[in-house]
């Protein structure tokens, strides 16, 4: 029976963590003539986008006939079949993202090695495989499979109004807000979101708070000093999914103000919850949101200032967005995404 190997160390990670649980718990409930192991801490214990998982990476997936990496890092002495999932190209196009000029020229190395090397590569959205192709020529389109992310089940809409009341008060909201959920990095645009939401109650005169979810940056720790400098704005850090799915639910608005992004997968999960959304037009967004939500251009802070307070002030526009939303999240799902990347691993091996 032929083997595959995930490279699953990033299990318990926020973002590409999601998408290995889902991938791996979707996969247990298909039928196939494949043998499929995750390799978890227990298995492969070198720190990500370290020189040591190199060896002991390559080291491991000997046995697999097939190596699945979930993201850029793949062991370039491996030799045998592998395939790796591209979520973005953050370490490219952003220089600030590594951290150092030698992990930038690091990243670009791993991406060039799979564009020539891969047996496949699973976009997780059309944005990224065209991304892809321009920045690294010599890989082949026709290599490059898109596998749209889903939201998790955890994720859906619930009239309790007693929960949503419960997380209210354990983070003390007592004021309606808007949210943002994301890691605090500079691509994720916060210090639009921040100004938009100050002119808008200065000029409106609303008092929706706005509330920021998501891991402090350590390499740039002015965002966070930002956030906290704003008196309307509450940090509530990275949530657990229980709390995180009734933020969904209390608020009355998210926004992602990002410049850059390979999915979007808090969109899907705002949208699944039923709060309305608007989106940044840039890369991967309007491409996930569709006619669900509304984009707009995240350098004109006026224009999402003016946004933020036309759908707030208007109840229906929110109802008829949330429906919207609902019936968008049904395009996308774990399980036809654990098909498809299986049809990934069947082809890579014929």
């Amino acid at each position: 029976m032929p083997s595959v190997g995930i490279d699953a160390r990033m299990w318990d990670h926020p973002g590409i963590g999601r998408y290995v649980r889902e991938l791996a718990y979707g996969l247990k409930g298909l039928s196939s003539d494949l043998s499929v192991i995750c390799l978890k801490s227990d298995a492969l214990t070198s720190k990500i986008y370290s020189l040591t998982e190199q060896w002991e990476v390559y080291r491991k997936a000997q046995a697999f006939d097939l190596l699945h990496v979930p993201n850029f890092n793949v062991p370039i002495l491996r030799k045998r079949r592998f395939v790796a999932t591209i979520h973005d190209l953050t370490y490219v196009h952003e220089p600030s993202a590594s951290g150092s000029l030698i992990g930038r020229k690091y990243a670009q190395s791993l991406l060039g090695h799979i564009a020539k090397h891969a047996q496949a590569v699973i976009a997780v959205s059309e944005y990224t495989k065209n991304d892809f192709l321009n920045a690294f020529p010599a890989a082949r389109s026709d290599r490059i499979i898109v596998t749209h992310e889903a939201a998790s089940a955890h994720f859906k809409y619930s009239p309790d109004t007693e929960k949503i009341l419960s997380f209210r008060k354990k983070f003390n909201l007592e004021k309606p807000f808007v949210l943002f959920v994301g890691s605090l990095k500079p691509h994720k645009n916060i210090a639009a979101l921040l100004e938009a939401m100050k002119r808008v109650r200065a000029k409106h005169g609303l008092d929706h708070e706005l509330v920021i979810v998501g891991k402090e940056d350590a390499k740039r720790p002015e965002i966070l000093k930002a956030v906290r400098s704003e008196s309307f704005c509450r940090y509530l850090g990275s949530l657990a999914d229980e709390d995180l799915l009734w933020a969904y639910h209390a608020a009355d608005l998210f926004v992602l103000p990002s410049l850059r992004e390979g999915f979007g997968l808090p969109l899907l999960e705002a949208m699944a919850c039923g709060c309305p959304v608007l989106a940044s037009d840039r890369t991967s967004l309007p491409e996930i949101v569709g006619d669900a939500g509304k984009t707009f251009d995240p350098e004109r802070i006026d224009g999402l200032s003016d946004l933020i307070y036309n759908v707030l002030r208007d109840n229906e526009l929110r109802k008829k967005m949330s429906r919207m939303g609902l019936d968008r999240v049904k395009h996308f799902s774990w399980k036809k995404l654990a098909e498809d990347t299986l049809r990934v691993y069947e082809r890579a091996l014929a």
